[in-house]
């Protein structure tokens, strides 16, 4: 179960931004849990670190880092959803770009946290998802000249409520 409540995340009410600082409050608190139980022995949490959250964690004498970027689907482009700036660039698209044993090197470090606002509050619409599935999911291929999009059902596969996928997210973290 998640430490916090589900975030009202509303078009036009700047919900990616919403989604981050919802999920940074529930990773701190997860987080925390953890290391009172030491299943972790340290972490910090760098918001806008090169993406929406860098996550760094201590354990068995090892550090982690993971990355976290936040993504919406409004539905205002029908099934699909818009990855890096509208030029082709920017952190995501660095990512997708790289060759078959480099990005494989990145599904070890990064995720996308999905959530599709079409779907009401409490209803399950949180995906956690990561770069070999966002480059198997562009549609059209990678396009390094304009704005790239991802099918929307290539990754929102089995949807999660918003306590799933604290308990995904955290997984994710900590493995």
């Amino acid at each position: 179960m998640a430490f916090s409540l589900e975030p009202d995340l509303i078009k036009g009410s700047k919900p990616e931004e919403t989604l981050k600082n919802s999920l940074l409050q529930e990773l701190m608190e997860a987080l925390t849990q953890a290391q009172s139980e030491e299943t972790i022995e340290e972490f910090f949490i760098l918001p806008e670190f090169g993406f929406d959250l860098a996550v760094f964690i201590q354990k068995e004498g090892l550090i982690r880092s993971r990355f976290l970027n936040m993504k919406i689907y409004t539905g205002t482009r029908p099934k699909t959803v818009e990855i890096g700036d509208q030029k082709g660039s920017g952190n995501e698209m660095e990512i997708l770009l790289l060759n078959k044993s480099r990005i494989s090197m990145a599904e070890e470090a990064f995720r996308w946290v999905l959530c599709d606002i079409t779907k009401q509050k409490g209803n399950r619409r949180y995906s956690i998802f990561s770069p070999e599935q966002a480059k198997e999911g562009l549609f059209g291929g990678l396009n390094k000249k304009k704005q790239n999009s991802i099918k929307l059902g290539s990754v929102m596969t089995f949807p999660l409520t918003w306590d799933e996928l604290s308990v995904h997210v955290v997984s994710f973290l900590i493995s």
